[in-house]
């Protein structure tokens, strides 16, 4: 993993929301997986506008509600802009349902694993990864690492808010959030994948 330069947290937290606002879908079952390109776009725009104009103690209200353990390592964390090969991290513990034994190495290889079963339309993927990814793939795929909003938050392996838990393989980096976007960039061939990737503060460094 490659540091760039020092973002502030802020800007993660920002991430993090639009991301998910753009994702949310009133019906659990759909997935996003019918949404086109000007659909996608829309959404982004509205997510941005919406959360772009929210205090800091909003966004940490939101977060907090939804998942507390993240606020506190979203705040507890330095961090950079930054860039991870796929062979460097992981995804979360069977990240969007897929089989465990499929996000127990590394992102390059989980990728692996979901291109094959896409092009052989195995049963074993399935729910939302299933539907997701390979909507990625069709409608923005090109994008989504020229908005700063989209980029893959990760944390130093084993730290944050630990998705990769109980896992075997250790890895340098453990992806929160956008487990899905950087599989499919992976299917698609993106060597560095951009990326927000924090550290734990150092204890007293900020005292």
């Amino acid at each position: 993993m490659i540091k760039i330069k020092p973002v502030d947290a802020l800007e993660v937290k920002r991430t993090y929301l639009i991301a998910d606002s753009v994702r949310r879908s009133k019906s659990k079952k759909d997935f996003l997986s019918k949404l086109d390109r000007k659909q996608f776009t829309t959404r982004l725009q509205k997510a941005k506008k919406t959360i772009l104009a929210l205090p800091e103690k909003r966004l940490n209200a939101i977060i907090a509600k939804t998942y507390a353990k993240r606020l506190v390592a979203f705040d507890t964390c330095d961090w950079y802009l930054g860039t991870f090969e796929p062979n460097e991290v992981g995804v979360w513990r069977r990240a969007g349902k897929l089989p465990h034994e499929w996000t127990n190495g590394s992102l390059k290889e989980t990728a692996l694993y979901v291109s094959r079963a896409l092009t052989l339309k195995s049963k074993k993927i399935k729910s939302r990864a299933r539907a997701v990814i390979p909507n990625i793939l069709k409608i923005n795929v090109d994008i989504i690492q020229k908005e700063k909003y989209l980029l893959p938050i990760v944390f130093k392996g084993g730290t944050g808010t630990d998705g990769r838990k109980r896992l075997k393989n250790k890895m340098k980096g453990d992806i929160d959030d956008g487990c899905m976007r950087s599989i499919a960039l992976t299917i698609k061939g993106v060597k560095k994948i951009k990326a927000y990737i924090g550290f734990p503060i150092e204890v007293g460094k900020h005292e």
